[in-house]
């Protein structure tokens, strides 16, 4: 017993100390030419180390198989330590990585230990259970500690638009590589000249007229088990092919607005589905979920996006306040547009030129929930500059722009109470002066039409008809010369009346649509049945099925 208890720890030293010395392995491609070679001393030290186990567990007693097992570990720990002498440069890595690699066996070995040496049970003696168990430990172990996931791509790619560019961004299973080619040409997911591949999420910048003319493009990802610094593991590569449709603009422009589904996608995906093929681009302005706590919270805004553009057509993204919270909310940037990590930024889609703000938070930065962590002062104080910034370049007034919209979470235009009150009336200011054709914004879980024919500056009462209470002041109007609408509700209909679909079955969106040759375009409210909602100003009481506003 002895003997095979001596053999399995040589065989599991082995292991540990070949994969504690992976950034040597390129050095075995170097020295035979053979770059499998590294790969398959992988599997023959695995192998060892699980028959050396298994002879352990089964009490293997016969001298000829414990001497050639024995004789062959040997043989190979000495050219490990050959090779350590090698690479002995890297000694500090080498004995962290395997530290970490003995302790994490020394915990799984103690857990094992509990289970089948103390306390003695009848399962624990029967070894037709112990192997087959210890087998497929060994197995997950190692898909864990490499992290051998199957590549295959996860997200469907959205297409967002930014400035000149547009970011696609889809998401894989395994960690890998990001590339998009549109024609002869690629384009890769970079960190400083370096294709990244430590990641599942990948977005790649392809310029606005590239990918307009080509009207296709193919994403490609191939998995990288293991990144060192002098070799790797690559494994499968996943590659789709989409047609892409740019904005076009000789036969008028149809756009959809959606907002707050938070966490609930099919109503969503249907609401957003008005236009069918028809979709020019799509605008999802924020709280499409609630918190973002996992990969699975990121990923469900590009499921939602994609799942209505089937990756063929441009989205706009805009950040609302519930995309702020939670530990996963500051990797936001790589699963959506944004610029410079951040997220506001100008688009032009072929004539169709957008402004996009983040008003950030709800709250004041000192408000209790976010335990002094929230600088939000600070960032719409740079979007002050950048607006300023925009009227001094006067790219918004460029000949070829036919339509011009401001996005943001939370309506510039509306202001309640002191807070952002100084911010909307400065930004307002500085709006008025962009010609704006309309501005869209969500956050309220209301359908508010807020019009121009609303008096600028007066305290606003909830007209009967929108709500049952009509005392108490909700804030007054920026004097601002757009319109905005607020969309969306998780609800079929506008009345207030009715709550909110609790579970995300009913939500409203605003469909848009522009006719250039008689210079006038037409929204309307419409439900995830793709019927219009009709709906009353609310505090004006007029009722409106659709509202055709004249182009300037």
């Amino acid at each position: 017993m002895k003997k095979t208890l001596f053999l399995a720890i040589l065989a599991v030293f082995n292991l540990l100390f070949y994969y504690s010395m992976r950034s040597f392995w390129s050095g075995i491609e170097g020295m035979f030419g053979i770059w499998w070679l590294a790969y398959l001393f992988l599997a023959i030290l695995s192998f060892l180390a699980v028959l050396t186990v298994v002879m352990r567990i089964v009490r293997y007693r016969k001298p000829v198989m414990f001497w050639i097992v024995f004789g062959l570990s040997a043989a190979l720990t000495v050219a490990l330590g050959y090779m350590f002498y090698l690479g002995i440069g890297s000694l500090p890595y080498v004995l962290s990585t395997f530290t970490d690699a003995l302790v994490f066996v020394a915990v799984v070995y103690f857990i094992w230990f509990l289970l089948f040496t103390y306390p003695k049970t009848e399962l624990s003696r029967r070894k037709a259970f112990k192997i087959p168990l210890f087998i497929l430990i060994f197995v997950l172990l190692m898909i864990q500690v490499l992290d051998l996931h199957l590549n295959y791509i996860l997200t469907e790619p959205v297409v967002y638009a930014i400035e000149d560019e547009y970011q696609i961004v889809w998401t894989t299973n395994a960690r890998a590589t990001g590339v998009v080619t549109v024609g002869n040409q690629k384009y890769y997911d970079l960190y400083a000249g370096s294709e990244r591949s430590e990641t599942r999420v990948h977005k790649v910048a392809v310029p606005m007229a590239v990918l307009d003319a080509e009207k296709s493009y193919t994403i490609s990802s191939t998995a990288v088990w293991y990144r060192g610094p002098y070799s790797g593991i690559k494994g499968r590569t996943v590659k789709r092919t989409y047609d892409f449709k740019p904005v076009d603009l000789s036969d008028g422009l149809r756009y959809y607005a959606l907002s707050d589904a938070h966490d609930y996608a099919k109503a969503a995906i249907v609401a957003g589905g008005y236009w069918g093929e028809e979709l020019d681009f799509l605008l999802l302005i924020g709280d499409i979920c609630s918190h973002l706590e996992s990969e699975t919270n990121l990923n469900l805004i590009n499921a939602i996006a994609h799942a209505i553009t089937k990756g063929e057509k441009p989205v706009v993204f805009a950040r609302g306040n519930h995309e702020v919270k939670a530990e996963r909310a500051d990797e936001l940037y790589r699963y959506v547009g944004s610029r410079n990590e951040k997220f506001y930024y100008t688009f032009n889609l072929n004539g169709v030129y957008g402004i996009v703000l983040d008003l950030g938070e709800d709250h004041a930065d000192d408000w209790w929930e976010f335990y002094d962590l929230a600088h939000f002062d600070l960032y719409r104080t740079e979007q002050t500059a950048f607006l300023q910034e925009i009227l001094a370049s006067g790219e918004f007034a460029d000949s070829g722009i036919q339509y011009r919209m401001l996005i943001s979470h939370m309506p510039v235009v509306y202001v309640q109470g002191d807070f952002l009150r100084d911010f909307k009336l400065e930004w307002t200011d500085l709006l008025n002066q962009f010609d704006l054709d309309i501005a869209l914004s969500g956050h309220h879980h209301q359908l508010m039409p807020f019009t121009t024919d609303i008096p600028a500056g007066v305290d606003l009462r909830f007209h009967p008809d929108f709500h049952s209470d009509t005392t108490t002041i909700r804030g007054f109007r920026t004097d601002a010369n757009f319109d905005t609408f607020i969309v969306s509700r998780r609800s079929d209909v506008q009345d207030e009346k009715i709550p909110e679909n609790l579970f995300g079955k009913k939500l409203t969106g605003l469909a848009v649509m522009v006719d250039f040759d008689v210079g006038k375009q037409t929204a309307r409210y419409t439900n995830n049945r793709r019927e219009t909602v009709t709906v009353v100003n609310p505090f004006t009481g007029a009722r409106f099925e659709k509202f055709e506003i004249t182009l300037d």
